[in-house]
């Protein structure tokens, strides 16, 4: 879509004409005062930088809006490179942190945008919203945008500004923050703050009467005056002798305890400010709770809070941004809202209890190793018994081939199980990478050459291949668990499920397990060798300082996180399933299999895949077939004549 397809969009959309008019604030603020007052108050400051910080650690991804509600994730799309380095100057995470700033302190942010010459999306940029105006237009609501500073002004057109704001019923046009709606409490907590010290800067002794019996000429009035003044004003020379003559008294004016007390009035306005900023006292420490307690503070925080402003910013993102690439561009923000742990462990202990799920899956669910320690002793509740399965020696499948309702049923059912596999490789993927950046940044001196290696790559193939393995070992044992239950076999009584199952593993599956989880060890790291002298080349020919590098190996760091570990999570799951189901089968006297291709690949005209649909292989050659590519979601269907 064209700039000016997008004005006429834009423009087109007609509403009740309306002119601008000055955000509503107290007198002797504006717009400058408030972005300086978040320096001189400390619990301002500390609630705003709160969710500001927190907010710009958001993780972003874009996907595309397809038909039928479906989507698709798009890792490389360059709107995602725009938000990692949004300017020559700014990372992404500096970027958000003075976004959200803004959007705290005023409640509005300006987003300008700085096309290439292909028009495309180039620089972001965050304009102070002081020096912005919003000029209405009597017809289509909003005419343009103004940047004035001084006697200097640009105009801007509609498509170049994305703005961000909290509604403001008093005027639609621009945002109103939370700090406006404490102002009061802002101006007392800082005046309050700065009476007390000069209170104290005295002594807190507020002042005296010079009383004479009788009255001094006014030379001489000045001259006590000036020398007393010299000789006991500020902390310095506080408690020093006075010496009076000529019979004259000093009558203290003192302060009583409940005047000097100002804690209490300081906390009114510290719960005023965080309770505008939905923020718990327990966040900062300045309240004793218990963990349960502020667990739950950091839950409602998540979900009340930080929640509400990363939609605010998809939303206008999506609306203001997005479209000038592809009408079906959409971003999204990894959900800040933490998951009930305690629900979590309780749940993941009664499905083990209740055989839903193993031992081994119950221990990936709470983020530790499938495969425990040797030599481990576990106690088992009473309730829980073992049971085996038989195995079929003779299955009798009560259909041989698919109809196209249960081929789509079965894929379907068989992604949704892949799909909740897939977060245990990716948290530990995302580990790996996270201790590997920081060895990376450690190692990067003023000595560091483009080719130089920064890890220690044989080490890191070990960790790599030791953390994968036992995850695909237990992604290939219920696939092969499911593909020898999937035919409704009649039981025979000659050999247990379990021994059966392990017979296989041992003769076939280890072998491959090792081979795969090793194979995935070395390319992953060997790629990122490659790609990481890539990005050191860029640094050093782009003539950058050390911290300047160190911010694009963070930057590759990040997206590794966010693209390779999803797709390696995806890809390693679906090929361990795919090898699993192939394995069952083989077991159960199957020699045929058809190949069928996801439904989002097939409507995305994937060529790899689409001309392998419904193709007929024999197990021997069906071996190492899926996936085909990275996020291959195809699979194997089983044919018994």
């Amino acid at each position: 879509m064209v700039i000016k397809d997008l004005v006429k969009r834009v423009l087109g959309y007609r509403m009740g004409g309306s002119y601008l008019s000055n955000m509503a604030i107290p007198p002797g603020w504006n717009y400058q005062r408030y972005l300086e007052i978040y320096g001189e108050v400390g619990w301002l400051f500390g609630a705003v930088s709160l969710v500001a910080n927190t907010a710009a650690a958001a993780e972003w991804r874009a996907y595309q809006q397809l038909k039928r509600g479906e989507t698709k994730d798009l890792d490389d799309h360059i709107i995602l490179d725009l938000l990692d380095h949004p300017n020559p100057f700014q990372t992404r995470y500096q970027f958000m942190l003075l976004l959200y700033s803004y959007l705290g302190l005023v409640g509005e942010a300006f987003i300008v945008i700085d096309f290439n010459r292909l028009k495309v999306p180039a620089q972001l940029w965050l304009a102070p919203p002081g020096y912005m105006n919003v000029i209405a237009s009597p017809t289509n609501y909003i005419s343009h945008y103004e940047y004035k500073k001084g006697s200097q002004s640009l105009r801007l057109e509609i498509p170049e500004v994305v703005h961000i704001m909290d509604s403001n019923p008093a005027n639609p046009y621009r945002g109103i923050g939370a700090a406006k709606a404490v102002s009061t409490e802002i101006d007392a907590e800082y005046y309050a703050s700065r009476y007390q010290q000069r209170l104290f800067y005295n002594d807190a002794t507020p002042g005296l009467i010079m009383e004479f019996p009788e009255t001094p000429p006014a030379e001489e009035r000045r001259q006590l005056r000036d020398e007393f003044l010299e000789t006991h004003q500020g902390w310095r020379n506080a408690r020093r002798p006075a010496f009076l003559w000529g019979g004259a008294k000093a009558n203290v004016i003192a302060l009583s305890p409940k005047d000097m007390e100002y804690k209490e009035l300081r906390n009114a306005s510290k719960k005023v400010i965080l309770a505008a900023y939905h923020i718990s006292e327990r966040l900062f420490g300045s309240e004793v709770g218990s963990r349960a307690a502020i667990e739950a503070d950091e839950y409602v925080f998540s979900k009340y809070t930080i929640n509400p402003k990363l939609m605010q910013v998809r939303e206008s993102l999506n609306e203001g941004l997005c479209p000038l690439y592809d009408d079906t561009l959409k971003l999204a923000y990894t959900n800040p809202v933490p998951s009930d742990v305690a629900v979590e462990r309780t749940n993941n202990r009664e499905d083990f209890k209740a055989g839903i799920i193993t031992r081994e899956e119950a221990r990936l669910v709470i983020g530790i190793d499938a495969e425990p320690e040797k030599g481990q002793t576990f106690l088992l509740p009473f309730s829980v018994i073992a049971e085996t399965t038989k195995v079929i020696t003779s299955p009798k499948v009560k259909q041989s081939r698919w109809n196209d309702v249960q081929k789509e049923a079965y894929w379907r059912g068989y992604i949704a199980k892949t799909e909740s596999q897939e977060r245990g490789f990716r948290r530990i993927a995302k580990a790996l990478w996270e201790e590997q950046k920081k060895e990376v940044i450690a190692n990067l001196t003023s000595q560091t050459t483009p080719g130089a290696v920064l890890f220690d790559e044989k080490e890191a193939v070990t960790d790599f291949d030791k953390a994968f393995k036992p995850l695909i070992m237990l992604v290939f044992e219920l696939a092969l668990k499911d593909a020898l239950r999937g035919h409704e076999p009649e039981p025979v009584h000659t050999e247990s499920y379990q021994s059966k199952q392990e017979d296989v593993l041992n003769e076939i599956a280890l072998k491959w397990i090792a081979t795969r989880s090793l194979t995935l060890a070395k390319l992953l790291n060997g790629t990122t060798i490659e790609e990481l002298r890539v990005v050191l080349a860029e640094g050093f020919a782009a003539g950058e300082s050390i911290p300047q590098i160190r911010n694009r190996v963070e930057g590759y760091y990040t997206k590794a996180n966010r693209v390779r570990a999803t797709m390696v999570a995806r890809t390693e799951v679906i090929a361990a399933s795919a090898e699993g189901n192939l394995t069952g089968y083989k077991e159960l006297g199957v020699e045929k299999v058809e190949w069928y291709t996801a439904l989002d690949e097939r409507s995305e005209d994937c060529d790899i895949c689409s001309s392998q649909h419904e193709t007929i292989y024999t197990i021997a050659e069906s071996r190492g077939r899926i996936p085909a590519h990275p996020n291959c979601r195809c699979v194997w269907l089983s044919i018994v004549e």
